[in-house]
């Protein structure tokens, strides 16, 4: 449990979640174009693998 709490001390993972949290409310925005849309998501996913690759709980390693 100690994990899971320094893990959502990190604001990488806090960046990972506002960012799956835009794409949700990208895809149900019907003004968006579909370049912005896509061009968005992929931003956004890149930023998610590096929420996840992320390790919080040893700052000297990645």
């Amino acid at each position: 449990m100690t994990q899971l709490k320094e893990r959502l001390k990190s604001p990488v993972v806090w960046l990972a979640v506002i960012a799956q949290v835009c794409v949700i409310a990208a895809m149900f925005a019907p003004d968006l174009s579909d370049g912005i849309k896509t061009a968005g998501t992929c931003i956004v996913e890149i930023l998610t693998l590096f929420g996840i690759l992320n390790n919080p709980s040893d700052s000297e390693n990645f």
